[in-house]
């Protein structure tokens, strides 16, 4: 029994023995640094020069290790190091090394390290120390984030007078404070840290009286929206400055350029009706006005609503006929045919009624609505420049306000532009982007303010005054006055014009009132209806009408 027990115990501790050399030899199979010697001198310039020895055991392949090179401070402020004057040696000979910064670390990868292994360092720090209340401060963290186990690190400063020191080992923002951090009463600071971890970080800082050591920080900033659109003293008021130099600038022009040179208000005893011979009432404008010279003068642009009551007016005027289709069914889409009249009055025609006229027919002498399409689109342009020659011709415009619009508007957009593209670079280059943002606003309000740049020449004072007074005539007339002889014929002649000025819908009343009968009708010599047609009907029909004219004219 004694044997069996001897031979048990023998053999549990051969395993014991077994397990516990194996256990060593995986351990002595990790990779780590033994030993991480460093010797910094600080220059009176704030350059570190430093030295370092690493003793690696059983690392295999490429050896990288950090340097914490960023600090970030608030107001989006960045303390940068740089790591220059690089050189690695192993048993007295170069090794090539690859340094490369990716955010706020700087890395060092060295190849072909393989077993037990011993890598000297140097290098250059600069930017590491900062300027403080009493004095300058070193701020330096050259064991960070390391894959591998340091199981002992030691650092020595050589410098002149040192006012205090202070070492955190840990996490990047550990307060854990270091194994040793003394001031030596012969030699600098010296610095121990025992069992870093894989990952950790040791960081120190010494601090120096006024005068010692020379600030050399490297500041850059972050990009930042907020730092960009930097609202500080000198930003901000610059940027008020151009906005309000702006604006007065932009109202500066619109009363040298673009206020009218009349009263708009001023009313010209005028009227659309004036008494001729035999007691008859004859359609006199003033100074021979169109309905569609008329919405030009009035809004500075040629709108749909003035060429389509030029062309009722054309129609009145006895130059075509509209003729209103039968409808196929009770749904299907109303229809018209325009077509020329042979026997028209021999008056003249003002320029832009030519080729309106031109553009509507071509070489044909009739055309339906719903077929005038692209082509009249196409000839469209050379009727609104027509009708914008033709205001400025009569002195009402000095220059056409279509070009006078374009004028401003391309002014105004090269500055919008230049504002923006202003923005972009100021803000990604330094913290004036709300300079950029005041000089888009005062771009974007000269584009506003383009469209009101047309002015009116003094010569177009009366008329407007006198459109002032047909204006009321149209809307406060008693049409029952006009002789009813003459009823249908002036109040078609005047319809036009009230399309334009407003009150259309009274003398459409007024000659749906010419109706007296059930009978169906056949309509006016400028509008004629399809069979059973009333004149009730014309209101919904001069609607569908104008509707359709303006799609056919005007869509894209």
């Amino acid at each position: 029994m004694r044997l069996r027990l001897l031979g048990v115990s023998l053999c549990a501790l051969g395993f014991l023995a077994l397990t516990g050399a194996q256990s060593s030899a995986t351990d002595a199979a990790d990779p780590v640094v033994t030993n991480f010697d460093s010797e910094i001198r600080v220059d009176r310039d704030g350059a570190l020069k430093v030295s370092e020895s690493w003793k690696l055991s059983n690392v295999t392949g490429t050896f990288t290790r950090f340097v914490v090179t960023r600090d970030h401070l608030p107001d989006d402020v960045d303390h940068v190091q740089k790591v220059e004057d690089l050189q690695v040696k192993a048993g007295g000979e170069t090794k090539k090394a690859e340094q490369s910064t990716d955010g706020d670390i700087t890395s060092i990868a060295v190849e072909d390290v393989t077993g037990d292994a011993q890598l000297e360092f140097t290098y250059t720090v600069r930017g590491a120390v900062a300027k403080t209340l009493n004095g300058t401060e070193l701020r330096f963290a050259p064991l960070t984030g390391l894959a591998l186990t340091v199981q002992d690190a030691n650092v020595v400063y050589s410098t002149p007078e040192v006012s205090h020191v202070s070492c955190f080992a840990g996490s990047l923002d550990s307060n854990h404070p270091c194994s040793m951090a003394q001031l030596g009463e012969t030699a600098g600071p010296t610095f121990r840290q025992q069992g870093l971890p894989p990952g950790n970080t040791v960081r120190m800082t010494v601090g120096f009286p006024d005068g010692e050591i020379a600030a050399n920080t490297i500041v850059e900033y972050r990009k930042t929206f907020k730092r960009a659109f930097s609202t500080d003293t000198a930003q901000l008021i610059t940027a008020l400055a151009v906005l309000l130099l702006g604006g007065a600038a932009l109202l500066a022009l619109y009363r040298l350029r673009g206020r009218d040179q009349v009263d708009p208000r001023r009313v010209v005893p005028a009227s659309l009706f004036s008494l001729g011979q035999d007691t008859r009432i004859d359609f006199t404008p003033p100074a021979d006005l169109r309905p569609g010279e008329v919405g030009t003068l009035i809004d500075e642009r040629i709108d749909p609503v003035d060429v389509t009551a030029t062309i009722l007016d054309l129609a009145v005027r006895g130059h075509l006929v509209i003729t209103e289709l039968e409808h196929q069914t009770e749904y299907s889409r109303p229809d018209w045919e325009l077509k020329r009249v042979a026997t028209a009055p021999s008056e003249e025609l003002q320029r832009y009624e030519n080729v309106l006229i031109r553009a509507i027919f071509g070489d044909n002498d009739s055309v339906l609505v719903s077929e005038l399409g692209k082509g009249v689109r196409a000839n469209l342009g050379d009727v609104q420049d027509a009708l914008y020659d033709g205001v400025v011709k009569r002195g009402w415009f000095s220059e056409r306000p279509d070009r006078t619009r374009s004028l401003w508007a391309t002014v105004g957009i090269g500055v919008t532009v230049l504002g923006v593209v202003g923005t972009v670079l100021l803000a990604l280059f330094s913290t004036w982007g709300l300079l950029g943002l005041a000089i888009t606003a005062v771009g974007v309000g000269l584009i506003i303010i383009g469209r009101y740049m047309p002015s009116k020449a003094p010569a177009a004072g009366r008329v407007l005054g006198q459109v002032a007074a047909i204006r009321g005539e149209l809307l406060e007339m008693d049409v029952s006055e006009l002789p009813s002889d003459q009823h249908a014929e002036l109040c078609s002649r005047a319809l036009p014009y009230a399309v334009v000025l407003g009150g259309s819908e009274r003398w459409i009343d007024a000659l749906v009132a010419t109706d007296t009968d059930d009978q169906e009708d056949e309509g006016f010599h400028w509008y004629r209806g399809p069979r059973g047609w009333h004149l009730q009907y014309l209101p919904d029909s001069l609607r569908n009408l104008t509707t359709n004219l303006t799609g056919a004219l005007f869509a894209r």
